[in-house]
């Protein structure tokens, strides 16, 4: 339940009233907050909202502790101490000088997580594999949901145009993890979370800021779009996602980001080429406003079968970019989603039906690296840490092996290594030649000066055939090659 005595539930409000910043508007605590959500557990507590009483002072009651904060240029920010990880629902109550009140039931501190990126990291969890949907949701489990959709300010652009200070639906709040706020929610971020929350026995809350379609250039904010010299959006002007799912949550605390996102960049080749740059600016913006270094969980993007070519020309480039990028993003991880990808009989080729699949992988990194729950090397994905040329060979030594590397073909040959660029590549015969090395022949004519992984387009498991035992496959890469 949650009442306001200043604004009834049943008010609406139109995108005229939302789109100046800062809402100004009687009394009203941001919509960030709502009954049934999670706050983030051992960390300060911050709760805003907005007023145009400048100089009254708003009272917030938290779990027996008072904060206060006096009404300054049309915004309130009450601070409460951070709180241990807790399974009895808490009471939240804010109310200003003038007898405006705002009480929040059934809340929960645990850990937060956000989901970003574009339509991979959006995509409703009723439109994945029918045997990965739950067939019965209870909710009665320690799961919140906050959905945003790209749908919204898509259809209200005249909300892009700014940062907003508040959510921009009135209808997007916490929810219970009922079948329908499941089926309607990431399912990237439902199957992620729910694994997190049972494995860890803390309440979980998951937060979708992914936007269908989003380029980078539309999740951040202005000032960071003219520094990296953009001045145009695509399916919003730029910053316009940042301006509406993103902004309005500056301020809260939250455990870390899953992110998948790059397929837009791919379809352009100077934004391929660019994403390494763009995408470790972005993070580091983000945790500068934000106020904290998050843990940052990227997905290297999926195959996307013969039609991708079409309309993602450029994706085996944002692949090693986004490899790259685990250099430049401290605290950041890279969990593999290549061979992951739609299936020849799936309706739809840009978005795999298998994020449960992926979510598992997600999440073991996380309890491992995080929680300190399994190893983290068997969570890891193989990475290379140098390739060394020798004769007319280059040996490639992997870290993160576990129990040792293999081919996905059964025997030591392995396919998907290649020299040059993407205009000219000349594939080259590998073979596991230990638990953590690889032997790649270097073909005549080619300049041994890089080595890449999975350079292609159309990943298959046939043209990437190197895992580890166990079965998580390596990320495409490229490497260089010193002597």
């Amino acid at each position: 339940m949650q009442t306001n005595a200043a604004m009834p539930t049943n008010e609406k409000k139109t995108a005229a009233d939302i789109t100046a910043s800062p809402v100004t508007r009687g009394f009203k605590v941001s919509g960030v907050f709502s009954s049934h959500m999670v706050l983030q557990r051992d960390r300060e507590i911050n709760v805003w909202g907005f007023s145009d009483e400048d100089g009254d002072t708003v009272t917030g009651e938290f779990d027996g502790e008072t904060a206060s904060s006096v009404v300054k240029d049309g915004r309130f920010r009450l601070t409460f101490s951070a709180r241990k990880a807790s399974h009895e629902p808490k009471t939240m109550t804010v109310r200003d000088g003038r007898g405006h009140e705002t009480v929040f039931e059934d809340i929960l501190t645990g850990d937060v997580w956000v989901i970003g990126g574009q339509s991979n990291g959006e995509l409703n969890l009723r439109f994945c594999a029918p045997e990965t949907i739950p067939a019965v949701f209870d909710e009665r489990r320690e799961l919140r949901l906050f959905m945003q959709t790209q749908a919204y300010p898509y259809q209200h652009q005249e909300l892009c145009s700014c940062p907003q200070a508040d959510v921009v639906n009135p209808d997007w709040r916490w929810r219970l993890p009922d079948a329908e706020s499941c089926l309607s929610f990431s399912a990237l971020g439902y199957f992620t979370g729910e694994e997190l929350m049972l494995k860890t026995g803390i309440p979980t809350g998951v937060i979708n800021m992914s936007a269908g379609g989003a380029c980078i250039r539309e999740l951040i904010p202005a000032e960071l779009a003219r520094e990296l010299g953009y001045d145009y959006g695509a399916n919003v002007p730029q910053c316009g996602y940042y301006n509406t799912l993103i902004n309005p949550f500056i301020g809260l605390k939250f455990k870390g980001m899953v992110f998948f996102q790059g397929e837009s960049e791919g379809c352009v080749r100077e934004l391929s080429e660019r994403y390494r740059r763009d995408l470790c600016r972005l993070v580091e913006d983000e945790r500068e406003r934000f106020g904290f270094d998050f843990p940052f969980c990227n997905v290297q993007i999926s195959s996307y079968r013969k039609e991708g070519k079409q309309y993602f020309p450029f994706l085996e480039t944002v692949r090693l970019e986004q490899f790259d990028a685990l250099s430049g993003i401290p605290d950041s991880s890279l969990t593999v989603s290549m061979d992951l990808g739609s299936p020849d009989d799936w309706g739809d080729f840009a978005h795999s039906p298998y994020k449960k699949a992926l979510a598992d992988r997600v999440s073991a990194l996380i309890l491992a690296k995080y929680y300190g729950t399994g190893s983290l090397s068997d969570a890891e994905s193989p990475k290379p840490v140098s390739a060394v040329m020798s004769g007319g060979y280059v040996y490639v030594r992997f870290s993160d092996v576990s129990r040792g590397l293999e081919s996905g073909s059964g025997g030591a040959g392995v396919n998907g290594f290649s020299f040059g660029t993407i205009d000219a590549q000349i594939p080259a015969a590998a073979d596991i030649i230990s638990a953590d090395t690889v032997c790649v022949k270097i073909p005549d004519g080619a300049d041994p000066s890089y080595l890449n992984y999975a350079y292609y387009s159309e990943i298959t498991c046939e043209n990437a055939q190197l895992i580890k035992r166990g079965g998580l496959p390596c990320p495409a890469f490229r490497i260089k090659v010193t002597e």
